[in-house]
């Protein structure tokens, strides 16, 4: 049967890659970051990866917004906005995909099924420190986080509760560890950006306070806290933190085995470990 073995999360800006390949100053600190994680990452020994993420308005757009969608293609090309990165075939678990999307459907939640799609920066920055050989395929989990109205975070942490249910009567033997993607507070292009650069940390306290409850393995307070209003004031990104929340939903009450913020970027890194995961 498919077990659940662990979960990391991480940040996905798309300048990150390349000041690391450039050595500038910031790549020592981003380089180790990473690495930590991706070595945790290792130590789960994964199969799949359940990749929660929002789209950044290239998927979706205003077509078609979903609130929840999953991918279930066989693999798809990316990144598909910035063309600086380096481009990969992003390999997807389709037939667990099919029976995650099938049974989150019969228990309640309508999530989209997207078969058709080229992935963004939010995926492959992420795979391109984490996993560069590409070689574990993903189940990416679309939320829409960026576009209001945003999805409630008891939803959101409700829906990885249900996946997990999904993973666990999956009935092929595999080893799954989740990927959430994404900031706590972030203001892209808009009134709240910082004047050296087109992004900004609207919140800073509020970075501050997340990394506490998620320390403290306070993930219902941290549920509570994160309402709409609390999301909007924290940026205009600030609903990516719904990727976390609703990673911790399917990994269940576990305090990380590491966790560290880049306060001045509004995001952090970490890593969790559940207890009984069979090494």
């Amino acid at each position: 049967m498919a077990q659940v073995v662990g979960a990391v999360a991480v940040p996905h800006t798309p300048h990150f890659p390349g000041i690391v390949a450039r050595g500038e100053p910031l790549a020592a600190d981003i380089g180790r970051l990473y690495d930590t994680v991706a070595a945790h990452l290792r130590r789960m020994r994964p199969d799949v990866l359940i990749f929660f993420t929002c789209d950044h308005y290239n998927i979706f757009f205003v077509e078609s917004v979903p609130i929840f969608s999953i991918g279930v293609a066989d693999s798809a090309e990316g990144p598909s906005d910035y063309p600086e990165l380096d481009r990969y075939t992003v390999p997807m678990a389709s037939p667990l995909a099919r029976r995650i999307q099938e049974h989150l459907v019969r228990s309640g939640f309508d999530v989209g099924m997207s078969q058709e799609f080229e992935v963004d920066h939010p995926v492959t920055v992420p795979l391109h420190f984490l996993t560069p050989d590409m070689n574990v395929p993903i189940v990416p989990l679309f939320i829409s986080g960026l576009m209001p109205p945003l999805p409630g975070a008891s939803r959101c942490h409700a829906l990885g509760e249900v996946m997990a249910e999904a993973i666990a009567a999956y009935p092929e033997a595999a080893r799954v560890a989740a990927v959430a993607s994404g900031s706590f507070s972030l203001e892209i292009g808009g009134p709240r950006i910082s004047q050296h650069s087109h992004t900004g940390v609207p919140e800073p306290g509020w970075v501050g306070r997340v990394v506490s409850l998620l320390r403290s393995g306070k993930v219902a307070d941290l549920v509570a806290e994160a309402t709409a209003e609390q999301l909007g004031q924290a940026g205009n990104a600030g609903g990516e933190l719904l990727t976390w929340i609703a990673m911790l939903g399917m990994l269940g009450p576990v305090r990380p085995a590491f966790l560290e913020a880049q306060a001045e970027f509004g995001h952090a890194f970490g890593a969790w470990h559940p207890q009984g995961a069979a090494g």
